[in-house]
């Protein structure tokens, strides 16, 4: 899976610098003007120098600002009128049906740069350790608990032995228990919730490996985690409530889900057969 520029930027763009975060907000804005600019045409238009630039070039991992330009140009031949970047605000005086549009535009547009923001290499290493672990668990508080609960109930019906309780005291005391041959996903939108990060502190502790899932890479549960997957959204920007970034979450989670049945379908087949039975008996029964 190619990882586009724009993708790149949105999945680094808490670790870059005030000066950067111009250059990286212009260069998500208006990609296609961005790659027609010259170095000293984006410094003039950002208000920073070319050295900032090259330094932010190189963070994106791209060997020189030309090869940059050509990677963005290619990302904005790619993008469409229907497929905006980001949306506006909503207002007061928007109508009912404005309101809705956004919200579906946010949506789409979240999961679309949660999706570039995807590495094929770190996907296979989480589905490795999630098929090979002997326990999975899944950690999230408040908003993120909704997550957490998801994929639990969704890796239930998988031939792996997986947690989940919405407690956070249960929740420490299963990360206490848990060993080097399981695996924890903990998801946080800040990355920086205090319990949860006593939680990530314990799991560490016990040589768990961790995929995060959470919205910020310079966030301490990123830099914690062995794998971290990005649930990004326009509201990074402006440090918002994540309402957006659950679909993201959720998605990922779906993700990983399919890509784990489909490597162990051998092994699961039969127990995702004996759960739906069992659900269809209770329906029939009620």
């Amino acid at each position: 899976m190619a990882r586009s520029t724009t993708g790149k930027i949105r999945g680094t763009y808490d670790q870059l610098s005030r000066t950067e975060k111009k250059v990286a907000q212009l260069a998500l804005d208006n990609p296609a003007l961005v790659s027609e600019m010259t170095i000293k045409e984006l410094a003039s238009a950002t208000g920073v120098s070319t050295a900032t630039i090259s330094r932010f070039v190189k963070r994106m991992n791209y060997a020189n600002y030309r090869e940059f330009t050509m990677a963005l140009a290619h990302t904005a031949t790619e993008e469409t009128p229907q497929q905006p970047s980001s949306f506006p605000e909503l207002a007061e005086g928007d109508s009912l049906a404005m309101i809705a549009n956004k919200t579906f535009g946010f949506s789409i547009s979240s999961l679309r740069a949660t999706n570039e923001a995807l590495n094929e290499k770190d996907l296979a290493r989480a589905v490795l350790k999630l098929i090979n672990s002997r326990n999975v668990a899944f950690f999230g508080l408040g908003g993120s608990s909704v997550a957490a609960l998801d994929g639990y109930h969704k890796f239930i019906r998988t031939s792996l032995n997986v947690m989940y309780h919405p407690d956070y005291d249960i929740q420490l005391m299963q990360a206490a228990k848990m060993t080097d041959e399981d695996c924890a996903i903990v998801i946080s939108h800040s990355g920086r919730n205090h319990e949860t990060l006593h939680i990530v502190k314990e799991l560490q502790r016990s040589g768990v490996t961790i995929i995060a899932i959470t919205s910020y890479s310079g966030s301490p549960l990123a830099q914690a985690a062995d794998v971290t997957f990005l649930s990004l959204t326009d509201e990074v920007k402006y440090r918002s409530e994540g309402m957006y970034s659950l679909i993201s979450q959720l998605t990922i989670l779906d993700s990983l889900f399919m890509m784990t049945i489909l490597r162990i379908s051998s092994r699961t087949d039969k127990v995702m057969t004996r759960v739906r039975n069992v659900i269809e008996q209770t329906r029939h029964e009620s």
